[in-house]
């Protein structure tokens, strides 16, 4: 089920003349920017809501935080690069993948909004941190390299540090099962 944002996003491209997961999911870059605006807007707000709803642990609420501020980054880094675009540039067949990531992120924002520990939290993040959302975004600023600045693209591939935050939180996690369940994600995620 599609939520609301995303109804409106496309019936507004469709009557725009086109349709952004045109045949054989074809998608313009600016359209592929878009929605990956969106969706990133949308991890920073589930990231902060986990902010608020775990602040009386310095620690933690920081890791969140820091999480929520590098997803704003990405939102702001895509709408200078999505302003540079062409209209008729393509993004290639991506509109499967993009689609896929609307679906991931629904779910976590579902989740997030009944998230009742750390746990379940961190359980989230790591679905939203290993998915292909920033490998998506990394792909078309790096297809853009030769008319932005050296290094545009850097924030979407720091995986790395963003994973190292999570498992640093997971460590506040007393269930021995699932801090190691969430250790091995952080696993998965870093050999993607």
């Amino acid at each position: 089920m599609r939520s609301r944002l995303f109804e409106v996003w496309l019936a507004a491209e469709m009557i725009g003349g086109g349709s952004p997961v045109g045949g054989g999911g074809r998608v313009k870059t600016q359209d592929a920017l878009s929605l990956l605006i969106a969706l990133e807007e949308r991890v920073a707000r589930v990231y902060f809501h986990f902010f608020r709803a775990f602040r009386d642990d310095p620690e933690v609420a920081r890791c969140w935080w820091d999480m929520a501020r590098d997803e704003y980054g990405h939102v702001g880094i895509l709408k200078m690069v999505r302003d540079l675009v062409s209209p008729e540039a393509e993004a290639g067949q991506i509109g499967t993948r993009l689609w896929s990531l609307v679906d991931l992120v629904e779910r976590c924002e579902q989740g997030a909004a009944s998230a009742d520990s750390l746990g379940r939290a961190l359980e989230l993040a790591f679905q939203i941190e290993s998915s292909e959302l920033n490998a998506l975004a990394h792909r078309i600023v790096q297809s853009l390299r030769s008319e932005l600045p050296e290094g545009a693209a850097r924030p979407f591939a720091a995986e790395d540090q963003r994973c190292r935050r999570l498992v640093e939180a997971a460590g506040k996690v007393s269930d021995h099962t699932l801090r190691q369940r969430l250790e091995m994600m952080l696993g998965g995620a870093r050999g993607r």
